[in-house]
């Protein structure tokens, strides 16, 4: 059975540190389209669950406003540009701005360590 994992986001709004930190994300150029920036960041089964901004959907009459809550498609690899981590999804390529307090980083590393084993993330 899985590990049971509580996940709470207390507000929506940004710290300062978050702020500057998609800032930063959104001036610099990558090597793939960014579907959305992604905020307290963790992972949760191979997905990442966090706040999301400047999120590029198929459907406009789909779009939801800046500071939702996302949870993207299975991670099938993950990468490091600059200093952000990029995730691509089957629905496409999402950049970590900040990791959520307490598990986030944590979550993170074990992907890590999981693509190591599995072959599947890259660094």
């Amino acid at each position: 059975m899985p590990e049971l994992i509580e996940v709470e986001f207390h507000s929506k709004y940004l710290s300062d540190f978050q702020l500057s930190r998609l800032v930063q994300a959104s001036f610099r150029k990558y090597t793939v389209a960014i579907t959305a920036f992604i905020s307290d960041a963790v992972i949760i089964e191979n997905r990442c669950l966090g706040v999301f901004f400047d999120h590029l959907q198929q459907y406009d009459a789909y779009r939801t406003a800046n500071g939702g809550i996302i949870r993207t498609e299975k991670i099938q690899r993950v990468w490091k540009e600059g200093r952000f981590w990029l995730l691509e999804t089957q629905e496409g390529n999402y950049l970590i701005g900040s990791f959520k307090r307490g598990d986030g980083r944590r979550s993170f590393l074990e992907l890590l360590r999981s693509g190591e084993r599995l072959g599947s993330a890259q660094d």
